[in-house]
């Protein structure tokens, strides 16, 4: 890397800092018996400081100094054993012996993804925790883990989206070596690992490179705000590409999520998001597959068309929130009897034909959208963090868990989501004492506009995301995965995973990009057919109603799912019953 602490042959270190608003800058390197020595930095163009030094070896702890005082740990550190606040460790990531060089990943058509928080997955909320519980991942039929963002954040737990050291992974979930051990040990169990990064913006606390490199940053906001970095600038670019590298070179990872933040254009600037998914498909992906990924945004569709039906232009495919709208919003209004679920049963029905609702995306592939019923942010932006079975019936429910896990498009489950798991996914943090205060009070003023919190003792009742307690109550029981109810949705993920896995996914490379139609009917139910890339027909016939459906035809094709198991008699029958889902599936010899 250009920046931070580099191990060089013979074992010199080379400390490399942009520090453009300073004036001086040392190394203050922490050696064994606990004395510092100061070591001068010089100075390079374009704000550049540079030191190499045959007193620093592998594993010293070091900071810089700017102008002689104000000692700040290294924005590109590798590692921050004692936080964001403390001193940065040399690290050689030579060390690390791995074993997995025999992997080259797994074709795009084949993921099924699990976001994961690391912090709240298990109860030690650690790399080394993660890596336990892999077996379970393998059973439960996925074929990617996604972790939230581990980049170093201030405090002891985070989302992960308020980072400030966003090449060290953070402490508290354990050392770069353990987070290797998870990565390596995942590929050895077939399963890839993706990781949302979230380098583009700084968060309130510990942003010490924003006092010495101001440029760094884009326009000031608040404190409770953090900064996004100024990415028309050559350096801030650079660090962002050269970021995402690291993650994929250094950790074998197979695959990153990028912000839609980045999907901004400036006139006259190389576009970022191009540039980077070049350096990424001329290294490590040149030999493996390294899947980029995008948040949800319109403007996507640009990066994700297909020369042909192998290789991605760029970026393999974008999160749909199109999708989970509508499926939420017809899930939700279940409970309450609402009649009118024609707007969602639309937009879910563009979101499974072509991608988005409202056009723009008719020429890309299926697989270039990502389907999920809910994830962090779905969850999390919630009051009280409810998850989807704590908001509808299980009937309608396990409807729409058939139609998003059997769908072509790539699917994803949120961590606990597949056996139900009690537990909340709250917002949380752990800020210094002065930005606690305001961040509850912003919190609970945010929800002031909806029902239920338009009064001050109604919105007390939400948890302060400040709070310890808050944290703790995200983290999933998994001593209940073996009691009914949670371990029967479990066996009912893993069953229809086992379709996707079986049917689904060794039919989709080779799809065409030609224009899936869909229709309502009734304004109830919704029919789509795809044809896979073996020329065979999928069909999916569904009542999203409380009301049975009647007149219908049944295509002459064999059935792979029906949810309910009456669903397919009563379809021969013409007729599909309240919230019922048939997939079919008409093989061509």
């Amino acid at each position: 890397m250009p920046f931070g602490a580099q191990v060089l042959e013979g074992g010199r270190v080379r400390f490399r800092l942009w520090a453009p608003a300073a004036e001086r800058v040392d190394v203050s390197l922490q050696k064994a018996g606990g004395h510092t020595i100061l070591l001068p930095m010089e100075s390079r163009e374009a704000g550049w400081y540079e030191l190499t030094s045959d007193l620093a070896t592998v594993n010293d702890l070091y900071r810089y100094r700017i102008d002689g005082f104000g000692e700040v740990p290294d924005p590109a550190s590798r590692y921050n054993p004692q936080g964001v606040h403390g001193p940065s460790q040399v690290i050689e990531p030579g060390q690390f012996a791995w074993n997995d060089r025999s992997w080259r990943g797994r074709p795009w058509e084949e993921a099924i993804i699990y976001q994961l928080h690391v912090g709240a997955f298990t109860p030690q909320g650690t790399f080394a925790a993660v890596r336990e519980r892999l077996d379970y991942l393998v059973e439960l039929g996925v074929t990617a883990i996604q972790l939230l963002p581990v980049g170093a954040f201030a405090g002891a737990h985070n989302w992960g989206y308020d980072g400030v050291l966003p090449f060290a992974p953070a402490a508290s979930y354990g050392h770069p070596d353990e987070l290797k051990d998870l990565v390596q040990t995942a590929h050895h169990k077939g399963l890839m690992v993706l990781l949302d990064v979230a380098c583009h913006y700084f968060g309130p606390e510990g942003n010490y490179l924003s006092g010495y490199a101001p440029a760094f940053f884009a326009c000031r906001a608040t404190d409770l705000a953090g900064r996004s970095i100024d990415l028309t600038l050559a350096v801030a670019s650079e660090f962002f590409i050269h970021n995402a590298l690291y993650w994929l070179e250094e950790f074998h990872l197979d695959g990153l999520r990028l912000n839609a933040a980045l999907l901004q254009e400036h006139a006259g600037e190389l576009d970022l998001l191009e540039a980077l998914a070049d350096a990424v498909r001329e290294g490590p992906g040149k030999h493996r597959h390294c899947h980029l990924l995008l948040g949800h945004d319109q403007r996507a569709a640009r990066y994700l068309h297909w020369n042909d039906h192998s290789a991605p232009r760029r970026y393999e495919a974008v999160w749909n929130d199109g999708a989970q709208q509508a499926m939420q919003e017809l899930l939700t209004a279940a409970p309450a009897g609402a009649v009118d679920t024609a707007r969602p049963l639309d937009q879910l029905g563009a979101c499974l034909s072509r991608g988005f609702a409202g056009g723009g995306s008719d020429r890309l592939l299926p697989t270039a959208y990502v389907t999920f019923l809910q994830d962090y942010a779905r969850i999390g932006d919630r009051a009280r963090g409810e998850r989807l079975h704590q908001l509808t019936s299980p009937r309608p429910l396990g409807a729409m868990v058939a139609t998003s896990l059997l769908a072509p498009m790539p699917p994803a489950l949120f961590m606990g989501e597949e056996f139900a798991a009690a537990q909340p996914f709250l917002y949380f943090c752990d800020f210094n004492p002065e930005l606690v205060k305001n961040i509850a009070i912003n919190r609970r003023k945010s929800f002031a506009h909806l029902p239920g919190f338009r009064t001050t003792r109604t919105r007390a009742r939400i948890p302060d995301p400040t709070e310890p307690a808050t944290f703790q109550r995200c983290k999933l029981d998994w001593t209940s995965v073996s009691r009914s109810p949670h371990a029967d949705w479990l066996s009912f993920y893993r069953r229809l995973l086992a379709v996707r896995r079986r049917e689904i996914c060794p039919r989709l490379a080779g799809m065409h990009e030609e224009a899936v139609g869909y229709a309502l009917i009734d304004g109830r139910g919704l029919s789509i057919r795809w044809t896979l890339g073996d020329d065979s027909v999928l069909t999916l016939l569904a009542n999203y109603s409380g009301v049975p459906l009647e007149g219908l035809q049944r295509p002459a094709a064999a059935v792979l799912w029906a949810e309910p198991g009456e669903a397919d008699r009563a379809l021969t029958q013409g007729r599909l019953p309240p919230w019922s889902v048939v997939w079919l599936l008409r093989v061509v010899a």
